[in-house]
């Protein structure tokens, strides 16, 4: 697998600037005629609304990482939706203040679903996605020993700071019996294991095909996780709050890979 490489190349070539180092793209901006989605502060529904922007990008047959056109980005289950550029932006604007939900989806692509809460803690300016064919995922699920497209949906977690080394991952709350294997990122040979107990260090955790690792099969519905091992004091990034600390809400769809995050330092 490429992955590893893909990752870092847009570092050290400086292919695309507003990319950066993080899980947030930097400068950049949303690029602005990216679709329908509206602006910040438009009031179209009559209320507050704020902006998020998306820079959604692939590694190339060169290794290069290259801007994506034509990915669709929606407030899931409504027609607020906008295709990204040429230069891989997309932007919409959601409801101040609440839980909100996204879906990614582009033909011969692997579909996401992510959540955020749409008040001051969200992450801006834009915020960056790589997008993954479904061959490419096909081979991640083998490495999982799983289906593809994916039974249930299929979750993967991702921290920042990405250091990631001893990182746990564990399904929290009642719905815990309702996942399947866990898994993580084994950056010795640049595939998912099953077998590993804890994450390894890799960079930019956030651009790989499942983050720094995750659970297979799981079932949709809303689902709890914790952080642990190396991870502590952590906040939920693009998720939803959990109800213990450490803990973060996702919600799961049949087919679609659930991108959770959270913001955390080293374990007390």
């Amino acid at each position: 697998m490429r992955y590893l490489f893909g990752l870092l190349c847009v570092c050290s070539l400086g292919l695309l600037p507003m990319v950066g180092c993080s899980e947030t793209t930097g400068e950049g901006g949303a690029g602005g005629d990216a679709g329908s989605g509206g602006s910040a502060g438009d009031g179209g529904s009559g209320g507050e609304v704020v902006e998020y922007g998306i820079l959604f990008t692939v590694v190339d047959q060169d290794e290069f990482i290259v801007p994506i056109q034509d990915v669709e980005l929606c407030e899931a289950d409504t027609e607020n939706c906008a295709l990204s550029n040429e230069s891989g932006n997309a932007a919409i604007s959601v409801p101040a203040n609440q839980e909100v939900l996204f879906t990614i989806e582009k033909e011969g692509y692997g579909k996401w679903l992510m959540a955020d809460v749409s008040d001051e803690t969200r992450e801006l300016p834009v915020a960056g996605r790589r997008m993954y064919t479904d061959a490419e995922l096909a081979a991640v699920a083998a490495q999982l020993n799983t289906a593809y497209p994916w039974t249930g949906g299929i979750v993967g977690l991702v921290i920042n700071p990405s250091e990631g080394a001893g990182l746990t991952f564990a399904p929290a709350g009642s719905t815990a019996g309702e996942v399947g294997q866990s898994f993580y990122y084994d950056s010795a040979t640049g595939e998912y294991s099953l077998d590993l107990d804890a994450g390894t260090e890799v960079n930019f955790n956030w651009n790989l095909p499942l983050g720094a690792g995750g659970f297979t099969e799981v079932t949709p519905g809303e689902q709890q996780f914790e952080f642990g091992g190396t991870a502590g004091n952590c906040v939920a990034s693009w998720a939803w709050p959990g109800d213990t600390p450490n803990t973060i809400r996702v919600p799961v769809r049949e087919g679609y890979r659930t991108y959770g995050s959270m913001l955390c330092t080293a374990a007390e």
